[in-house]
């Protein structure tokens, strides 16, 4: 593999109008991209995004809150794939701690012609996709709703086949996402989460937008100190194997950075829960395995120092994001403290910027990593 680095030009510039047609994948000269410029771009965008997605979207959050508050499941089953799984795992831990209402996940590969129908008992299914338009994903739906279940969408794309299917459609508003790797969708698919939950539970918009405006803030201070990450970067350069490692909602923050490490830099990387990976994951760990540690949630934080310690002891090196509470880490990414909601939000910040500085040393363009695409059709 390639150890050269992508130059980055002097004065080069990174706006979205600009990349609209210096990346556009196809243009006759495609080597005019820059490499990562899309990413780079869609990572530092997501704050504004947050921002008016708390105070453009409130009729339709407040409609999807009303089929929480007015239909009162007693069961909501998620319907997602890829990087929109985890944010259903995110929404999974959020809905059980503030409504209590149990939370399902949907097994796409179990709709087919020959299966029968499956019936919920006064449920709710919220289906999170990107593009909307997944073949099983879209089955999936079509078979929830012959049910007679209702559905509510997350999606970036309001004129989709998903958001057409459900009764409520929310539209993310991220804006076009160019690099394959999601960024900026899911982040947004995070906060939307929030907002539903938080709205189905009484809050008030005038209470939840200042947290929104809080959350920004945070991230954007840590996007514009290049310093904030400098160690983590040093301590992750050209390993192989990484294991991110998360409890309650930050499970999610693992899994998803774990996938954004594989797939823009082509390493083995995994994301778990705490209470698992001090099991048979931990046998992965050998000296030079990095193992990144999310400690922002306080609830679970011990599990996640107890698997550090462990992994420590193997011979890892040790990067924490979060507050800073364990003293023998290798590096720090240090995060100020969010509302729980909040928390997973916040942390996938640095996880995206690292897997991109990551790809670009090594020579990669994790705007377009080899083998994948933007919009995967599963059947």
């Amino acid at each position: 593999m390639s150890e050269k680095e992508f130059p980055t030009a002097p004065g080069a510039d990174y706006s979205l109008g600009a990349m609209s047609t210096e990346n556009n994948l196809d243009a006759p000269n495609k080597d005019v991209r820059v490499p990562g410029a899309l990413m780079r771009a869609e990572i530092a965008e997501q704050p504004v995004r947050w921002r008016e997605l708390v105070r453009e979207s409130r009729t339709q959050i407040d409609a999807a809150a009303a089929l929480i508050t007015e239909g009162k499941p007693e069961l909501i089953v998620m319907v997602a794939r890829g990087s929109s799984d985890h944010a259903a795992n995110y929404a999974q831990y959020l809905i059980h701690a503030v409504l209590g209402i149990p939370v399902a996940l949907a097994t796409p590969a179990s709709v087919h012609p020959n299966a029968p129908q499956l019936r919920y008992p006064n449920a709710l299914a919220i289906a999170i996709s990107q593009s909307g338009r997944s073949p099983d994903l879209i089955a999936t739906v079509e078979s929830i709703r012959a049910g007679g279940t209702p559905v509510l969408s997350l999606t970036n794309n309001g004129d989709s086949p998903l958001a057409e299917l459900a009764d409520v459609a929310v539209d993310l508003s991220a804006g076009p996402e160019l690099s394959v790797a999601a960024t900026k969708t899911y982040t947004a698919s995070l906060l939307a989460i929030v907002l539903l939950v938080l709205r189905a539970a009484g809050e008030e918009w005038d209470a939840i937008v200042p947290r929104v405006d809080l959350l920004a803030d945070s991230a954007e201070a840590f996007l514009a100190d290049p310093s904030a990450s400098a160690e983590a970067l040093a301590l992750l350069s050209g390993r192989e194997r990484i294991v991110v490692v998360g409890r309650g909602v930050s499970m999610s923050s693992a899994r998803e950075g774990a996938l954004k490490l594989m797939e823009t830099n082509a390493i083995a990387a995994s994301g778990w829960s705490a209470a698992d990976a001090i099991h048979g994951p931990l046998g992965q760990v050998t000296p030079g395995t990095v193992a990144v540690v999310l400690t922002g949630t306080a609830l679970g934080r011990d599990s996640v120092i107890e698997f550090a310690e462990k992994a420590h002891a193997l011979g890892a090196n040790v990067l924490e994001v979060g507050p800073g509470v364990i003293e023998f880490a290798d590096a720090h990414i240090t995060l100020p403290q969010v509302p729980m909601g909040g928390i997973p939000i916040l942390e996938t910040i640095p996880l995206q910027s690292l897997a991109l500085e990551l790809a670009l040393q090594r020579g990669l363009d994790p705007d377009s990593p080899a083998g994948l695409n933007k919009v995967t059709l599963t059947h």
